[in-house]
Parts: C-alpha cells; sequence; structure tokens
C-alpha cells in the first residue's frame, strides 16, 4: 500500500505524540510536548510522518537550530519510529530525512536511533550516516532502569545494603517525601541551582521547568523531600509511556546527615508502579562504568579515575537496584561535500571541543541528577 509522506512543522502535534506513545522504543524526546520544551533553547521542530489509508505508520521529529552565521544543525533524539519495524517503511523515512537535510541547509544531522526499537544500523551506513564516538553523544548511551514489575520487597532487596539503610535512617529522623506544586517550581530550581555549583554543570534557566511543567501537564511530577519544615531536596518525574523518566534532582546540601535522596527515589518508584508504570528510569550514568557492569568487570579504578562528582551520581543510582541499560548510539550525516570528505579526520579531533558541541546541541553537562554528595 502506497504511503504518503507528510511534513509539519507545529509545536504542539497530540495525533503524532499518540503514535510515539504506541510505537516499539517511542519516548518522550520524540514528541511534539518536547519540542514545545526545547524552543525554549530555540530549537524549532520539523516533523517527518509516513501514512497509509490515514494513519501513521512512521516517522520521526527533527529539531533544527540555526548556528550563528554558519548555517544549522539537526538532532532526532531516538527516532525514525516505524510501528511494524518494516525495513522498507524505515528507508523510506530515512530518505525523507536526507531530502530535509537539504532543504534546511542543514551542516550536520545527528541521530540517536531509538531504545527497543527498529534496527537501523544498515540503512543509515547505506545512507552515508556515520557512528560516532561516546564523547560527541548528546544524550546518555548509559542508564539504569528499575523494573517495577517485580513487588516491593524485590525492588529494595536489589538496592544495595547501605542504600536501604539510608532510606530507613531518613524515615527514622523525619524526612517527609511528599508531592510538590507547581507553585514550588522556584524553589525546586533554587535546589538545582545549589546542586549546580557543587558538582559543576550549568543549570537550565528556569523558564526550561516552567515550559516542561506545562507541555507535560499531567505527566510530570514534583517530589519534594522536608526536613523540620525546610525542602531539602526535590525531583522532577515524567511520565511516558511504560517508563518514568526521572528529570532532574537538586539538594539544598543541608541535613547531609538525614540522608534524603535515596528515600526520594523509592518514593518516586512506588509513586510509579502504583500508577501502573514498568521501568523507573534513572536517566544517564558513565558510559564506561555501565560498560564495566555490563561485562562484569571491576569498577574500582574507573571510578578512581573519574571525575568525583561525575561518579559520584553513577555510583548513587547503581546502587538503587536497577539493572544498567545500554541504548544505542548516535550518527552523524554531514551534508556539505567538502565538509563530509573532511569529516573522518575532523570528528576524533572534536573531543577537545566537547562543551561547546554539547553547547550547540543544547545539552548541559553533566545533566546526571544528584547524590548525596
Amino acid at each position: 500500500m502506497r504511503s504518503d509522506v507528510h511534513v509539519g512543522h507545529t509545536l504542539a502535534d497530540p495525533e503524532w505524540d499518540r503514535f510515539v506513545e504506541a510505537t516499539p522504543g517511542g519516548t518522550y524526546q520524540q514528541t511534539g510536548m518536547w519540542a514545545q520544551v526545547k524552543s525554549v533553547a530555540a530549537w524549532r521542530p520539523v516533523r517527518i510522518r509516513l501514512s497509509r489509508a490515514g494513519a501513521v505508520v512512521a516517522g520521526c521529529q527533527v529539531l533544527v537550530r540555526r548556528v550563528a552565521r554558519f548555517g544549522a544543525v539537526g538532532y532526532i533524539p531516538y527516532g525514525p519510529l516505524v510501528a511494524d519495524g518494516d525495513g522498507a517503511t524505515l528507508c523510506a523515512v530515512l530518505d525523507a530525512v536526507q531530502e530535509l537535510a537539504r532543504q534546511e541547509r542543514l551542516l550536520y544531522l545527528k541521530l540517536q536511533p531509538p531504545p527497543d526499537g527498529t534496527d537501523t544500523a544498515g540503512a543509515l551506513r547505506e545512507r552515508r550516516f556515520v557512528p560516532v564516538p561516546v564523547f560527541l553523544d548528546p544524550a546518555p548511551r548509559m542508564t539504569v532502569r528499575v523494573d517495577l514489575r517485580r513487588s516491593p520487597d524485590a525492588i529494595l532487596a536489589a538496592m544495595r545494603a547501605r542504600s536501604r539503610t539510608y532510606i530507613r535512617q531518613a524515615q527514622r529522623r523525619g524526612v517527609v517525601v511528599r508531592e510538590g506544586s507547581e507553585d514550588e517550581l522556584p524553589a525546586f530550581c533554587d535546589l538545582v541551582t545549589a546542586t549546580s555549583r557543587r558538582q559543576g554543570f550549568s543549570p537550565y534557566p528556569r523558564a526550561y521547568y516552567e515550559r516542561l511543567w506545562r507541555s507535560f501537564r499531567g505527566r510530570v511530577h514534583m517530589l519534594v523531600a522536608e526536613y523540620e519544615g525546610d525542602i531539602v531536596s526535590g525531583t522532577l518525574l515524567l511520565a511516558f509511556g511504560d517508563t518514568v523518566s526521572y528529570k532532574m534532582g537538586g539538594w539544598s546540601g543541608r541535613h547531609r546527615e538525614v540522608r534524603p535522596n535515596e528515600l526520594l527515589h523509592w518514593t518516586g518508584m512506588q509513586w510509579a508502579k502504583g500508577q501502573g508504570h514498568r521501568y523507573y528510569d534513572l536517566e544517564g550514568i558513565n558510559a564506561d562504568i555501565g560498560e564495566a557492569v555490563l561485562s562484569g568487570r571491576d569498577t574500582a579504578d574507573l571510578y578512581a579515575s573519574g571525575t568525583t562528582q561525575f561518579n559520584g551520581v553513577t555510583h548513587f543510582k547503581l546502587g538503587l537496584g536497577g539493572e544498567v541499560t545500554r541504548f544505542p548510539g548516535c550518527y552523524d550525516y554531514v551534508r556539505p561535500p567538502l565538509l563530509r570528505a573532511a569529516w573522518p579526520s575532523v570528528a576524533p579531533r572534536l573531543e577537545r571541543l566537547t562543551p561547546i558541541a554539547h553547547r550547540l546541541l543544547g545539552r548541559r553537562r553533566p545533566r546526571l541528577g544528584t547524590s548525596n554528595d
């Protein structure tokens, strides 16, 4: 049956969002809701969809951003999506992506295939998409996911013994975790700012979190931990499909002795399980440590050699009892022929420019959340 190709540019697109949520590999980063959030950082969406008999069967959302006088760059987070996994349909979407790159005059396009989706490697290589090193990935390649289908006792038992101790300690010492409200977003942003100063990353502006709250209304959930009436830490969770993702957390640095953050996540897991979700995704860990865990290697040297704050957050997340999950790596498509010819020698030299590359792609570094560090 013939497929019709449509290209749209609207921020909000409920029909597309329903398709993403129902399709294997679909994540919130492919939705119009996420496009609204990224518009705060000057990204605009271009949405390619293939339809048959009026129903969407495949497509992807491309985020496009101008880069000063140099032109534009594009980013496809966790796409394309193909409902039935058909290879010919995938190729049709990728052909449309290349045509879009020409029309938009993109210098380069970065694409990260969806998790648990159609195998795209062969089709991407045929179209001159080149795999990139992990340091140029705009999103974490490794994460930790807690399987919520288990009983609460089994989820707790899978945690590191010290994490369970800290949960009980926080409860015994009177830490109260409750749902936060939109009016408390400024307080949450203050917690993130305090964390950013300790861990050395640039926080998103308050407008980012305000847009996230409005765009994902009904799907975003804030938890705050109070001790003796003082809000000491908070988390922002995002529910989409079968997964609740930990988007960001902040800790004031006060009352270290009551260990509020393990209890925050344990409460988040209980909330996500009660809502019927399958996974609690902690959204990002150190890739080298994640690979070591998957291969059964000792991680002690990796912890010692890395940035203290970065690896401290990874250690914190691994202690919460989830499974390390590897996502597909990114591919670059370089459109101008001269730049494409030079790219194999240029790309390896970009490691020293990684902070610049992340800024171009709108990523703040490192966006791993918070531990008790």
